[in-house]
């Protein structure tokens, strides 16, 4: 590295500067009194003097460096996306502006702001008149980022506008999945036009799009000297809002934590402090439950409703939303239209998915979320951050159930290693929970179950499939946080996106309530793959012969990029194509000896620099399914076992010799050999050549290692066609899907050649590896694709290609380190 430059800002008011008026000496106190320190890769390093500065200086410096992406989402919140860009593709910015308006946020927000605690009220205001401060510091429009250079919809925000953002953010994983779904909800009476709506199974019924791993480590499975190791490895779009942002919040004798946030979330949503340190993994656990409604023959407004020993049809509740749809001549459009509700909550038009899911003469769905009016987010993380011990921590939970979608995984100095699913789930009844289970055996089911990781749909026309209330929770009718699954041991636990059952192979979580996901079944290819990691203790697993992690060791968890069939797997399967070399395809033989060769020579990795690696892909996606297992139960000579969770399903469907021509499997290799052929893809390439993120137009590939979760890998590399971003700069890149292929093509030129490759937008994001010793924490980390959002700054790329070596840089946390280590201060006075 050169040598550092040192740049001191004072940024006041022009009041403050002038003092106070009739000639008083005395000096008015800022409001807000606030440092950044900006080390390497533009972090910020932000010591407050209260709250409502540490929220401004977030504030100011969010919209410093990424000052579009919360706009962005406001529009949404905002119901304005017609308005500014049009209806979109298939109408599907009027679908989001309905749907957003029927939930309005902003009203919601404004009803509940004055329930806040004192500190997220401060946080809040002080964050939106930091990032005020930042956007009215630019000349103008044109002095915008990149990204939204010129655009109208740039605004200052209130508090409120951060409430509103805050409670879209905790339904993510609930009400986020069917916005256009209510806006599309019309009864078959409706005389407006049914809108064409293509809704995805896996982002509807799941969490598909978000995903992760999470390792905690004890002193048990930690070498000596160490007393706890956390590896924190969250799967999230590399584009839009929930890309990950590190920052360092201090506010002297009271809170010191550093990790990564979500642009316009004043906190530390990943990260440590002193004394302990955390993860998050989505889980597998339930946000909302379905609701199928009977309704009256004689009006599909109304649904039948037994209570209290007695049967009723209730009314449906409408409400008619309007907004603004800009046209072609850049002229307004009014448009306005009806959305309906049940006291369970919207009714929603999922048609697409299942006619039995749409709204006929018979029959509609509402759904309710478990995450409505939570407001506790900020809470919850600051609580966390502040803990000093594994009790304080957990009465984090406790105190403010705030955590709205994600499982927990917590190290701390004195050893421990602690899972918690502390989400906010439905309660059901006895009588509901067994009509499911029983539901389940239902193959009708199958797709809104997902192996359990979809969702549950219960019979809407009986209080018995009601929510309990117990009375002790802070939202009516979810599970109190005494009975949510949680663990503490000394050895490891660890979770990647299956259900809580698994943390601790020789400790199972049993017993719970379904909402929390199924015990007893199959896992996933990432998880089994993550299970057999973290429980090798031979001489070739990862953390050597002791079996117990340094955190050189921990590492290479990520960096090594192994697979769940790259070892003995592979080799059956070259094994049969080298005994059967010749296949029947598409009525003729094809000749296989080639794909053989290349998945002999495949080290079994993903690493840039691995040859073949693609070519096991697209053989493997023949096999995909949908649901949980990802991999079809055909692929595999040996079922599921209960009792061998960890390596079943296994082995490789032995071949029917007699008809070695036709077999699948074979075909299968085949068909992946083609694909590629004819794409122009050699076989044997370099997964670096043909894998890669396009950060920007006209920006050079950087390779990118890492795997699909079908794949069974721990480090996730994946093209999504439409991940929860919102950016148009991420449709832009990705291109469009190759059917039956997780390639995508891409008109890169112009010239209406598509070139064929895997390009990367979601996977792993930030990685953090932590340690405990007795000088205190130590932590390293990853940021895929960098910290700005903007291609104009030195920091829109330059942790991708550190990424993209693979290498780790420190995180800075004493003050000697940042000390030495500062290249911008900024003095914040309000």
């Amino acid at each position: 590295m050169g040598m550092r430059s040192i740049i001191t800002f004072s940024v006041v008011t022009p009041l403050l500067l002038a003092g106070c008026s009739g000639g008083s000496n005395s000096e008015q106190t800022p409001e807000y009194q606030v440092d950044i320190r900006y080390t390497e890769f533009g972090v910020p390093h932000i010591i407050a003097s209260d709250y409502g500065s540490l929220g401004y200086g977030a504030g100011y410096d969010h919209a410093r460096n990424n000052l579009c992406t919360l706009s962005e989402q406001l529009v949404k919140l905002k119901s304005q996306k017609s308005r500014f860009f049009g209806p979109g593709e298939r109408s599907m910015n009027i679908l989001t502006d309905v749907g957003y308006k029927a939930l309005d946020y902003p009203a919601q927000a404004a009803e509940l702001f004055s329930e806040l605690s004192p500190t997220s009220s401060e946080l809040l205001k002080g964050y939106a008149a930091g990032f005020n401060r930042s956007l009215a510091e630019r000349a103008g429009p044109m002095d915008y980022p990149s990204p939204c250079r010129g655009a109208e919809w740039v605004e200052p925000i209130t508090a409120e506008d951060l409430l509103a953002y805050h409670l879209d953010l905790a339904g993510l994983a609930s009400a986020r999945n069917f916005i256009s779904a209510i806006a599309a909800a019309q009864p078959p009476t409706a005389s407006m036009a049914a809108f064409d709506l293509e809704l995805d199974a896996a982002k509807v019924f799941t969490s598909e799009g978000i995903g992760s791993n999470g390792w905690a480590l004890g002193e048990e499975k930690v070498e000596d000297g160490t007393k706890s190791l956390l590896l924190g490895n969250p799967h999230f779009p590399w584009d839009g809002e929930l890309r990950f942002y590190q920052n360092h919040l201090t506010i002297p004798g009271e809170l010191d934590i550093n990790g990564v946030t979500m642009i316009g979330v004043p906190a530390v949503v990943i990260g440590f402090n002193q004394n302990l340190g955390w993860t998050h993994t989505v889980s597998q656990s339930k946000r909302f439950t379905l609701y199928q409604l009977e309704l009256d023959p004689s009006d599909p407004t109304r649904y039948e409703y037994f209570a209290d020993g007695q049967t009723e049809f209730r009314d449906m509740t409408t409400k008619t939303v309007q907004i603004q749809v800009k046209q072609p001549d850049g002229s307004l459009a009014d448009y306005s239209q009806p959305v309906y509700f049940s006291h369970h909550g919207p009714v929603v038009n999922l048609a697409s998915l299942s006619p039995a899911l749409g709204w006929n003469s018979d029959t509609a769905v509402a759904f309710r979320d478990a995450n409505a009016g939570n407001t506790r987010m900020l809470d919850q993380w600051l609580a966390m951050g502040k803990a000093d011990s594994r009790e304080a921590f957990f009465s984090a939970f406790e105190e403010n159930q705030g955590i709205p979608w994600v499982n927990t995984l917590m190290i701390d100095s004195e050893g421990t290693a602690n899972y918690v699913d502390g989400t906010q789930v439905p309660n059901l009844g006895q009588m509901a929970e067994g009509y499911w289970k029983v539901a389940l055996a239902d193959p009708m089911l199958a797709p809104i179950w997902q192996d359990g990781a979809g969702s549950v749909l219960l019979p809407g026309d009986d209080a018995v499939f009601e929510w309990v209330d117990t009375g002790i929770t802070r939202s009516p009718g979810v599970v109190p946080f005494a009975q949510a699954p949680q663990q503490t041991r000394r050895d490891y636990v660890f979770n990647a996106n299956s259900s809580h059952w698994l943390s601790n192979l020789d400790e199972p979580l049993e017993d719970f309530s379904i909402m929390y996901g199924p015990e007893g079944t199959i896992r996933s290819t990432r998880t089994r793959y993550n299970a057999q990691l973290i429980s090798d203790s031979s001489n070739s697993g990862l953390a050597g012969a002791d079996g117990r992690f340094s955190l050189e060791e921990l590492k290479t968890v990520m960096s090594h990029n192994g697979s769940l069939f790259g070892g003995e797997w592979k080799n059956q399967l070259t094994s049969r194509c080298t005994t059967y070399p010749t296949v029947d395809y598409q009525n003729s033989e094809f000749d296989l000896r080639a794909a053989c060769q290349t998945l002999i020579n495949w080290d079994g990795r993903y690493n840039t620099d691995s040859t073949g690696a693609h070519l096991m892909r697209e053989f493997l996606a023949a096999f995909r399914v949908s649901g949980h297992r990802e991999l079809s139960d055909n692929l595999f000579a040996t079922a599921f076992d209960p009792k061998e969770p960890v390596t079943t399903p296994s082995g490789l469907v032995p071949i029917d010799t007699d008809n070695a021509i036709t077999d699948p499997v074979l075909q299968a290799l085949a068909a992946a050999a083609d694909r590629l052929n004819k794409a122009g893809i050699a076989l044997d390439a370099s997964l670096g050549n043909v894998q890669y993120v396009l950060k920007a137009e006209g920006e050079q590939p950087i390779a990118i290692s890492g795997g699909y979760s079908f794949e069974g890998v721990f480090n996730m590399a994946e093209t999504k066609a439409s991940s929860r971003s919102t950016s148009d700069l991420a449709n832009t890149l990705t291109g469009r899907p190759v059917e039956d292929s997780p390639l995508f093509a891409l008109d890169e030129n112009g010239d209406g050649t598509d070139e064929l490759a895997y390009r990367i937008n979601y996977g792993s994001s930030f990685v953090m590896a932590l340690e405990y010793t007795e000088n205190g924490p130590k932590a390293e980390m990853f940021l895929s694709y960098s910290q700005s959002h903007d291609p104009e700054s030195e920091n829109f790329s330059d942790q991708t290609e550190l990424y993209s070596e693979l290498e780790w840089r420190p995180m800075l946390f004493t003050e000697g380190e940042i000390a030495e280590a500062v290249i911008e201060t900024l003095e914040l006075r309000e």
